[in-house]
């Protein structure tokens, strides 16, 4: 066995020594420290179970609801066109053509005149080369920096007066944009000046909203399909909410049931094991309000229409209204007074929407045109698509933002409509 060696001077200066007493009081206090320090540390980390339907306060795109339909968790999301559609479009897009079928030259020139047009303007804008008339009507071909020429004024005279003309799919169904949303655009990093400076001069206001009927012309005048893209992303952005209900250990599925189940395509029975499997948890879970929906709302919602092809429906709130209730897509419904003939035999009218299904319409001061129908789901929630384009996504809308949409500077109704069978 080799000799112990002595310590060195360097070694004796850490060399500690403890009788048996002082080795029990530095354990102890030893154990203590470690107790204290992990106490501390614990203390400041979130508990494991922290019940996750707490809103955060400073988090002002969520917000909770207790009602008949339960405890409603609710998001503001912005819902952009899928880059996919985006890009084959922007590549395809041809410029932008006015068919006035059945309508001679002259009578072109006096709607246009009617707008507010000058005679210049008409004249510049109907001239040869731009013009293609036959039998079926009138083909016009506006030149881009007319219409770019034009006051926001006459722009929104011209565009209201051949809105329903059937004359282009964008006068028809054209671009609004809430105040949120058009700062958004306007403040994006991503999109080239140039083209912003282009969209503002192409736009118009109405009350809050801005509308933008003129689409294909600003996209004539983007010079590359990657800043195309970039922009029709852009203004195919829409505010939307995403839903769901609360499920805790105390959530009467009871309750639930009976303030959802009713809908036609909705099997509740189905979906009930997955609440009772959130309801055992010890901390809850959610579940997104897309399962209480029918299938014809749960096979588009949040999502975009595909480009139209020859016979397809009018696909807008009225046809998506009625498809709703009916689950039937047989474009029964393409205009608002087969809507109205819907809902005179099968609806009556209530104060206010209290049940999912009840049908809310946006009408004009006199209440002899419908502007927009979308469905009450909960709470001041609707399931809706605002306009037939396929820049308009199916979606849940706060009803007050809805509403504003189709204010403008005009004063509109709110009725709200019930099922006799309710």
């Amino acid at each position: 066995m080799a000799k112990p060696q002595k310590p060195t001077n360097t070694e004796r200066a850490n060399l500690f020594r403890f009788n048996l007493m002082g080795l029990i009081v530095f354990s102890l206090a030893l154990m203590a420290g470690t107790a204290f320090i992990d106490n501390k540390f614990y203390q400041s980390r979130p508990r494991k179970l922290a019940d996750p339907f707490v809103v955060d306060p400073n988090d002002k795109t969520r917000s909770d609801h207790v009602g008949p339909w339960g405890e409603l968790v609710t998001r503001d999301i912005i819902l952009e066109r899928p880059a996919e559609l985006v890009t084959a479009e922007a590549t395809t897009l041809g410029p932008e053509m006015w068919a006035f079928r059945g309508m001679k030259l002259a009578a072109v020139k006096g709607l246009l005149a009617k707008a507010g047009l000058s005679p210049a303007q008409i004249g510049a804008l109907t001239a040869t080369g731009a013009i293609q008339e036959d039998a079926t009507g009138t083909v016009l071909k506006p030149a881009p920096e007319i219409i770019l020429s034009l006051d926001p004024r006459t722009r929104q005279q011209l565009c209201a007066g051949m809105a329903g003309l059937h004359a282009n799919e964008h006068l028809d169904s054209p671009l609004f944009f809430s105040a949120k949303i058009i700062q958004s655009i306007y403040a994006d990093g991503q999109l080239s000046p140039e083209d912003l400076a282009c969209l503002k001069q192409l736009v118009y206001q109405d009350g809050e909203i801005t509308i933008l009927a003129n689409y294909q012309i600003l996209m004539e005048k983007i010079p590359t399909v990657q800043r195309r893209v970039a922009m029709a992303r852009a203004l195919s952005r829409q505010s939307a909410v995403l839903a769901g209900l609360a499920i805790k250990p105390d959530t009467d599925i009871e309750k639930i049931a009976a303030y959802w189940s009713h809908l036609d395509g909705v099997r509740f029975n189905d979906i009930r094991p997955m609440l009772e499997a959130l309801n055992r948890l010890p901390e809850g879970g959610d579940l997104r309000l897309f399962w209480l929906l029918p299938k014809f709302a749960r096979d588009r919602l949040y999502t975009f229409p595909l480009p139209s092809q020859s016979g397809d429906p009018y696909m807008d709130c009225n046809w998506t209204t009625y498809n709703f209730l009916t689950e039937a897509t047989t474009g029964k419904l393409a205009n608002s007074t087969n809507l109205v003939d819907f809902l005179n035999q099968d609806y009556y009218a209530v104060q206010t929407p209290s049940v999912c299904g009840d049908i809310l319409l946006v009408m004009n001061e006199d209440q002899t045109q419908i502007l927009h129908s979308a469905v009450y789901l909960a709470d001041d929630l609707v399931f809706t698509k605002n306009g037939g384009g396929i820049n308009q996504p199916w979606m849940i809308m706060h009803i007050p933002d809805l509403v504003d949409i189709y204010h403008g500077t005009k004063p509109v109704k709110v009725i709200y409509m019930r099922e006799k069978t309710n």
